[in-house]
């Protein structure tokens, strides 16, 4: 190896551990939070889902949860100086109701940027999200599709529920904290496990746990000892487990001695809200010559895309690429609300790596449903 090279990195790495700092981006304009009784944060009243704090001390004893906004937002914490966790943070989905000898569950809700778990009964539907489980004797668990490191945030998928009974349960939330300073540990925790399906009539047919959500830590330095847990919720079969979701610290200096229960990476990637057109991105365009919206519910109950009966398959839809290269092949994928799931590909040959499109023909079945687009590059 070049022994000039192997000079340069060692200078680099000596003047981290002097010099290492991150900027959280906070304003500190929603002041210093520090709870002294179990809080719910409701965020209505912000729609991004981002908290500008200049410190954050969760105290022992104390729990924090989240009403979700109307956008569905992951939940994001930047704070100006040290935030220190003795008691617990929880953006955990929760379980599918239980509501007895009822054979028409309904699904549980996802936590802040998670998704809604299917319903049960004779009008059985899939777990909400872009791995939500099927809906099927016992509902199916959701899947965790996010990345190892966690750009973009999003929540687990929600359980399929049970087409003999129960709900399935939702998909754990999204959790980012970024810290100019310290992230410390004292014995507290972070949740963003998946909720666990109901049973049926009779006790019968339990709907899908709820997949685990997402936890991202960015900081100069991550210490102490505690818990970290984005497990996916439980089911009475295999197939019906959520899945884990992800954890990942991003930090120059990793401490931190606690347990881990999930996926989890770790590295010193600092870019904390990626900015229009810095990281590869897929928009579903237009369906069938609908335009969908920017900024799209992925809710049955307001859909994004509303087609004409009168419009045969294949249908043609749009999806816009930004930062990925020409020819790379783009699946689409249809997921019902009942039924089996469909995918086609194409590949995006008009325009520029910067700004691209890809057109697929695919066969949609009819009634409800969600689309979504994935790329695979050799990189």
């Amino acid at each position: 190896m070049n022994p000039k090279l192997l000079q340069a990195m060692a200078v680099l790495l000596a003047c981290w551990g002097a010099h290492a700092q991150v900027n959280s981006g906070s304003n500190g304009s929603d002041g210093a939070f520090n709870p002294s009784t179990n809080t719910v944060i409701n965020m209505a009243d912000h729609p991004d889902g981002i908290y500008h704090y200049t410190s954050v001390n969760i105290p022992s004893g104390v729990t924090v949860t989240f009403i979700p906004n109307a956008n569905n937002t992951p939940v994001v914490w930047l704070v100006q100086s040290n935030v220190v966790i003795s008691g617990l943070v929880d953006v955990s989905g929760q379980n599918a109701p239980q509501i007895g000898d009822v054979r028409y569950g309904q699904g549980g809700q996802g936590g802040p940027g998670g998704f809604r778990g299917g319903n049960g009964g004779i009008t059985a539907s899939a777990g909400y999200g872009p791995g939500g489980g099927a809906a099927d004797y016992n509902g199916q668990g959701g899947t965790f599709v996010g990345n190892q490191f966690l750009v973009p945030l999003i929540g687990g998928s929600g359980g399929g529920g049970s087409t003999n009974g129960g709900g399935g349960g939702g998909g754990g939330g999204a959790l980012l904290i970024a810290a100019s300073g310290t992230i410390q540990f004292n014995g507290g925790g972070l949740s963003a496990r998946g909720g666990n399906g109901a049973w049926g009539g009779g006790w019968c047919c339990l709907g899908g746990g709820g997949s685990g959500g997402a936890i991202r830590l960015v900081a100069a330095r991550i210490t102490g000892w505690g818990s970290i847990d984005v497990r996916g919720g439980w089911s009475a079969v295999s197939s019906g487990y959520g899945s884990s979701g992800r954890v990942r610290f991003d930090a120059f200096e990793n401490e931190f001695s606690g347990n881990i229960d999930g996926a989890y990476s770790q590295g010193a990637q600092f870019v904390i809200l990626p900015s229009a057109g810095q990281f590869p991105q897929l928009t579903i365009a237009s369906v069938g010559g609908v335009p969908v919206s920017a900024s799209p519910s992925g809710a049955l109950s307001t859909p994004d895309a509303v087609l004409s009966a009168q419009q045969n398959n294949p249908i043609p839809i749009v999806v816009h690429c930004s930062n990925i290269p020409l020819d790379t092949q783009i699946t689409v994928h249809v997921r019902p609300a009942r039924g089996a799931a469909v995918s086609a590909t194409g590949r995006n040959n008009s325009g520029t790596l910067a700004s691209s499109t890809a057109t697929i023909l695919i066969n949609i079945p009819r009634g409800g449903g969600w689309i979504y687009a994935t790329a695979a590059t050799g990189n």
